[in-house]
């Protein structure tokens, strides 16, 4: 299972015990159906406008999200891996964001739970 083995320990800042790689492990235990999420998940990524219909659905989200004036809150990661440089500046874009900052790299709340929780707690009490 490289996505557990290998890319979820390669994205977070501290090393996970073993008692939560166990955890992320227990899912996926069985060859066969079990893994199927794992095989299926990445293939959904959209890259250079493939799959067409998840591609389709991102950039809808994108369109709302930067014409409405619901409140949100951008969760950056710093050093972070994916929301930087272009993608970032095109959040801070969007009416209405509050954007806080975090230690992590993709899978942010593996190293940032207790900031994370009280970011997500005072965006809700401003509302």
């Amino acid at each position: 299972n490289v996505f557990v083995e290998k890319v979820l320990p390669a994205s977070v800042l501290r090393k996970l015990t073993e008692a939560e790689m166990a955890r992320y492990r227990a899912p996926f235990a069985e060859p066969g159906a079990a893994r199927q999420p794992t095989l299926t998940w990445p293939r959904e990524i959209p890259i250079e406008g493939e799959p067409a219909e998840v591609a389709a659905e991102v950039a809808a989200n994108a369109e709302f999200m930067a014409a409405s004036d619901m409140p949100k809150l951008f969760v950056n990661a710093e050093p972070g891996t994916i929301l930087n440089g272009r993608v970032a500046d095109l959040l801070r874009g969007w009416p209405n964001v509050r954007e806080v900052t975090v230690r992590g790299l993709h899978f942010i709340q593996e190293d940032s739970p207790q900031e994370i929780g009280a970011a997500v707690a005072e965006f809700l009490r401003r509302l």
